[in-house]
């Protein structure tokens, strides 16, 4: 017998041009393939038409749509077509909006028209990234305090907001208490959650590299303080120590200035399977940055034992044991610890955090999230509360006749009657043919009575 789903639709933040290498649509990928195996959810995953992209490990059970995106992170959030999501609202019965744009949260939850709260899609807004005075003002933080101010709004008015780091809450919530008034913000608070999310499953090593290896897979952006840590290796390096650092990151801006550094090997690896086996040939990965929501090269270091050597702000506390030793207040003590490292031929640390960054944990966790969204399961909440007795008639006669419809048949119908879309929007019809016994296949694209 077939059953209800959840019907997911998810919009994702891509930031680079091949869609494989996309730090979020990886995110996704994973959780989704962890979420599909609990048979509880219809997955619909917008990507872009005009980038590179090959399905590969997703799960083919996950429906892709090909929609245009703006190729700029700067420019996607802040775009929002309403036309491209009313063509697919009107084609798939959506019960969740998996966003993970959330300066567009509060466009997914009011775009349609639809009078009753009831009836509108829960928003669960999935952050990863935040607008926050921590960065480098000049170039990243006062441009684009509209996009601050975009996120603000885009999570006081969604369902639900996640936060995968305390420390991506706090920044979010200190931006958002010099801008909202105290109802506002202790709505906000509400409806804000945080749990510490976990991207990888544990990452094993066939065989290590012979010469001691630094992984460096960050951007080569002013927040990541990235010439600082180049400027240690080359200290280093310069006093005669003995490693090599193997540049993953694939950025092209500066990499003309690595592509100098003798100690330096610059890979470009496509799939990310290719990237955790060169990960896990590596021993230390090592960072400066004074921004992050979370870091995920971190994270997957640690599900590798590998040792971590960065700042003791940010997310590093949260993401590592309370008694790691290896991270650092100030440059010199943070020479010290590397120094220390390689003179005593440290090749790993053993991370008693890594169950926390499970992605089956974190996965788990999302399941319970999306299932406290799901819409009313009350019965005979539609068919029964329609007032002309000739409408119901026509319904009623219309379905029992039927085991196979498509929503737009079914809407033509039911407006034939002489209702629309205000009266009878696309949940209230997903709803009324749920009470029928309809289930949404979305191989077909179609409902099914169950048998």
């Amino acid at each position: 017998m077939q059953s209800n789903k959840l019907n997911v639709l998810i919009y994702p933040m891509l930031s680079v041009h091949n869609i494989n290498a996309d730090s979020n649509y990886i995110i996704i990928k994973q959780i989704c393939n962890e979420l599909v195996k609990t048979n509880k959810y219809n997955f619909i995953l917008l990507l872009d038409s005009k980038r590179p992209y090959v399905q590969g490990d997703l799960d083919k059970k996950v429906k892709i749509l090909k929609i245009p995106f703006p190729q700029s992170k700067k420019h996607q959030v802040v775009y929002f077509n309403p036309n491209i999501l009313d063509k697919i609202f009107k084609q798939y019965p959506i019960d969740i909006i998996w966003n993970n744009v959330v300066e567009q949260g509060h466009h997914f939850k009011y775009f349609q028209d639809i009078m009753i709260d009831h009836f509108r899609p829960k928003v669960f807004n999935y952050h990863h990234y935040i607008i926050h005075r921590s960065l480098d003002k000049i170039t990243y933080y006062n441009p684009c305090k509209h996009i601050m101010l975009d996120q603000i709004m885009g999570s006081l008015l969604v369902d639900y907001n996640y936060f995968h780091t305390e420390y991506c809450y706090n920044m979010m919530m200190e931006e958002a208490s010099d801008i909202l008034n105290k109802t506002q913000l202790k709505k906000l608070k509400e409806i804000s959650h945080i749990n510490l999310g976990g991207y990888s499953k544990e990452i094993k090593t066939k065989e290590k590299y012979k010469i001691f290896t630094f992984i460096y897979n960050h951007r080569l952006s002013g927040y990541k303080r990235w010439k600082t840590t180049f400027e240690i290796f080359d200290k280093l390096y310069s006093e005669g120590y003995k490693f090599q650092v193997i540049f993953t990151a694939g950025d092209r801006g500066n990499l003309s200035t690595l592509e100098k550094k003798p100690y330096v090997v610059i890979k470009s690896l496509r799939r990310h399977s290719d990237y955790i086996e060169e990960l896990s040939k590596c021993h230390a990965n090592m960072i400066n940055s004074i921004h992050e929501t979370y870091c995920i090269s971190i994270a997957e270091s640690i599900m590798n034992n590998q040792i971590i050597i960065a700042p003791n702000r940010c997310t590093f506390p949260e993401l590592l044991d309370k008694s790691y030793p290896y991270l650092f207040d100030d440059e010199l003590e943070q020479e010290k610890k590397i120094k220390y490292i390689l003179d005593n031929k440290v090749l790993e640390y053993n991370h008693k955090s890594k169950d926390k960054l499970l992605l089956t944990t974190h996965a788990k966790w999302i399941d319970n999230q999306f299932q406290n969204l799901k819409p009313s399961t009350e019965k005979d909440l539609i068919f029964n509360r329609i007032k002309k007795e000739k409408s119901k008639k026509a319904i009623k006669n219309y379905l029992d006749n039927i085991n196979i419809v498509d929503m737009k048949s079914f809407r033509t119908f039911v407006y034939s009657l002489g209702y629309a879309s205000q009266s009878f929007p696309i949940q209230k019809l997903q709803m009324l043919l749920k009470e029928f016994g309809f289930v949404f296949n979305i191989t077909y694209d179609k409902y099914e009575k169950k048998i």
